[in-house]
């Protein structure tokens, strides 16, 4: 006979032998995290992670008199801070952006409007205002190392020699990465 030490359980009349010995079961979990080919955008210093959607800054041009006889120029930050940025990670060489015509657009121009008149502005991607942002036109952009690409956005309204109504003249514009 075993030597070992034996319990006995009843249970409404059912007697169990039970091995003191405890019982042990192991088995695995699994762990998984996958990181993709992409980019990643931010507003500013401070600004939160973002994708494409959202609010992605301003380009805000101030205010005006009813004329103006130089252009009116704005940036979408007041200093390399305030420009997007994109992070992409290594397996991503470099993308593309391109900014549509805008809610107001007409196909050919961006327009700030009131809803009744509109004003025509071009976007650029250098302040001198050399190399613009053709409407759905794709510019290209070269990652290298870990290092944050700026996207300067440029943008200014042509000088204007006749009265413009007073009013605020808005639009929204959509800009999209692809890698």
């Amino acid at each position: 006979m075993n030597s070992g030490t034996r319990t006995i359980v009843a249970l409404g009349g059912l007697c169990l032998l039970v091995p003191d010995a405890q019982a042990a079961i192991s088995g695995q979990i699994q762990a998984r995290l996958v990181i993709t080919a992409s980019c990643q955008v931010t507003h500013g210093a401070g600004g939160a992670p973002g994708s494409a959607v959202g609010d992605l800054g301003m380009l805000d041009f101030g205010q005006q008199g009813p004329t103006w006889i130089s252009p009116i120029k704005a940036s979408l930050g007041d200093n390399a801070e305030g420009q997007l940025q994109v992070a992409c990670n290594p397996s991503v060489t470099g993308f593309t952006v391109s900014i549509n015509g805008g809610l107001n657009g007409d196909g050919t121009t961006r327009r700030l409007s009131n809803g009744r008149l509109s004003i025509p502005y071009r976007l650029f991607v250098d302040a001198s205002g050399s190399h613009s942002y053709s409407i759905g036109q794709q510019r290209n952009f070269a990652v290298s190392g870990n290092s944050r690409i700026p996207i300067p956005v440029f943008g200014s309204v042509v000088a204007n020699t006749r009265a413009i109504p007073a009013g605020v003249y808005t639009d929204t514009l959509t800009i999209t990465l692809d890698w």
